[in-house]
């Protein structure tokens, strides 16, 4: 397939990004240069095999970038297919550049110098679809990025295309099939599959909002909160939590006392997820 030709993005949604972003955990720097032979149980590069390696080579790279990050290995590969046809794209006077499609509002720390250094790209995109997962587990869809079908959903949530460009991820998975003939996670590489703890806190009886307190007290995480019914309450966004207790906040929607179940969700950066549930009666 070729690759889509300037995928518009809605520019108000740089600034945000942006934030999130410098804010995002840093995953290990690579160094440039050619192929790295692979070492007992690594069987795929760990360092960028140049602009002008094959296709198979840049995919097998970019899939151990994920798979040590927790990520689906396909998703960067139908990502840069997409943008660039997994391409390191430098255009001048391109808003746009790399792998990715970044826009060049990111490059400062930690992504400074990225349209010359692809392992910075990589990095972005991976902790872009990290933060991304955990948002939407916190705020309750359980099953997000859990199905192959619904990749290219993930790929346009980190990418930020214009609206009428959110499907055109999901036709590159059986391309990226194709280009990754291994599984890329090193053996040594253990992956995290412990949900984080989670410490929750809040008044039975509440008058107005639901105010709920919670903290991951071992690991940094997202948590967000939601309440059934639904309708007589709205749901908290996801903030992070680093240890210390954040508080939650479920404004009413009713004008009558009503019983509610609150779910308070924590999801790691792995993409675990831990879940507690509290009856609050709130009043009104």
């Amino acid at each position: 397939m070729s690759a889509s030709a300037g995928v518009a993005r809605p520019t108000s949604l740089l600034a945000g990004a942006i934030a999130l972003l410098l804010c995002a955990p840093s995953a290990f720097a690579q160094g440039g240069g050619g192929t790295s032979p692979p070492g007992p149980g690594d069987p795929c590069p760990a360092v960028y095999p140049g602009n002008h390696a094959k296709p198979e080579a840049i995919a097998l790279w970019m899939a151990r970038a994920a798979a040590l990050r927790d990520v689906p290995e396909q998703l960067p590969v139908m990502a840069a297919l997409a943008e660039s046809g997994l391409r390191n794209l430098n255009a001048r006077g391109n808003p746009f550049a790399g792998f990715f499609s970044m826009h060049r509002s990111l490059n400062k720390d930690p992504y400074r110098g990225f349209p010359k250094h692809p392992e910075l790209q990589v990095r972005w995109f991976l902790d872009t679809a990290v933060i991304v997962r955990q948002r939407e587990i916190a705020e309750g869809d359980e099953d997000y990025a859990g199905d192959p079908t619904a990749f290219g959903i993930w790929i346009a949530d980190v990418e930020r295309p214009a609206r009428e460009n959110r499907d055109g991820y999901q036709p590159y998975l059986d391309d990226a099939g194709k280009l990754l003939d291994k599984a890329c996670r090193p053996s040594t590489y253990e992956p995290d599959e412990t949900p984080p703890a989670l410490r929750v806190a809040a008044a039975g009886r509440q008058r107005d909002v639901v105010v709920v307190r919670a903290r991951c007290p071992r690991e940094p995480c997202l948590v967000g909160a939601r309440a059934e019914p639904s309708r007589r309450v709205r749901a908290a966004p996801a903030v992070a939590s680093e240890g210390a207790a954040i508080t939650l906040s479920l404004p009413a929607r009713a004008r009558h006392t009503v019983s509610l179940v609150v779910t308070v969700t924590a999801v790691d950066e792995a993409g675990n997820a831990t879940r507690k549930r509290k009856r609050i009666r709130l009043l009104r």
